[in-house]
């Protein structure tokens, strides 16, 4: 009898160890770094809490300093659980790590070069910019794949800034003065209606969440429905107004064609 009692208290305690560890287990979540780091923390922290209540799982944040780190650590063999990637960085881990593109926000993505100025009646964009200054966030982020495919003629190419640590300042750089135009993502230009659209880049799908192939099924899975239901979720909304976007939608894979050429891939 004692025999048995012992083995029955060893049996419980082992299915409570495992019960903790899986309960204890933390998913990282990699943010595309579109704006300083204590700034993301606090406008990305709704949305891990809201992921975390809704799945179940505990998600901790990772948001690189810039986008030049962001996408050297993509390239690395570490692999992040979970990525809330601009489309052409989440093409690649899609492509090249084996990432599943499990949502992406409903909004199409298209880039604007943006000006307070205009060109003369006959003048072109490429002359009118000879000369002045456009601010963008780092390479490889793809405001600064557009300015290479729309300025090729490197003698009279405006001069690229890359200051900036956000969209937000892209467009504070302007309005003081310390450039004459930027690169910004759609949703940003809209909320600026003084600004002149001189160019317009094709669309692209939006932000993207993507898993690690590390990460297990069923985790996968639950992450996909809830990421996909958040529209329809009243409780997600403030959520969705910090994202910039009114829900997330299944992604489709020929979107994503022929965004990684759009990347140095070493």
């Amino acid at each position: 009898m004692t025999q048995r009692k012992h083995t029955n208290i060893t049996i419980i305690l082992t299915a409570l160890f495992f019960t903790t560890q899986i309960a204890a287990k933390k998913y990282n979540l990699v943010i595309e770094p579109t704006y300083p780091i204590n700034q993301a923390k606090e406008i990305y922290e709704p949305f891990r809490k809201w992921l975390s209540k809704e799945t179940g799982y505990d998600l901790e944040l990772v948001i690189d300093k810039n986008y030049y780190t962001y996408w050297y650590n993509a390239q690395k063999d570490e692999l992040p659980d979970f990525t809330l990637d601009a489309p052409h960085i989440a093409a690649y881990r899609v492509n090249y790590k084996g990432y599943d593109a499990l949502a992406t926000t409903i909004e199409p993505l298209s880039f604007h070069l943006i000006s307070l100025d205009e060109p003369a009646k006959d003048e072109s964009v490429q002359d009118f910019m000879v000369g002045k200054k456009i601010v963008m966030l780092p390479s490889p982020s793809l405001a600064t794949t557009y300015f290479k495919q729309w300025f090729t003629d490197l003698f009279e190419a405006p001069k690229k800034d890359i200051s900036a640590l956000s969209w937000q300042e892209t467009v504070e750089i302007v309005f003081d003065g310390g450039a004459q135009a930027a690169i910004v993502p759609n949703w940003m230009f809209n909320l600026y209606p003084n600004f002149s659209s001189l160019i317009e880049s094709k669309k692209t799908p939006g932000a993207t969440f993507t898993a690690s192939p590390k990460v297990e099924k069923e985790v996968v899975d639950k992450f996909r429905s809830v990421l996909l239901s958040m529209g329809e979720n009243d409780s997600a909304y403030d959520v969705l107004v910090e994202l910039n976007t009114e829900g997330f939608k299944q992604p489709n894979p020929a979107d994503y064609e022929g965004l990684t050429d759009l990347l140095s891939i070493r």
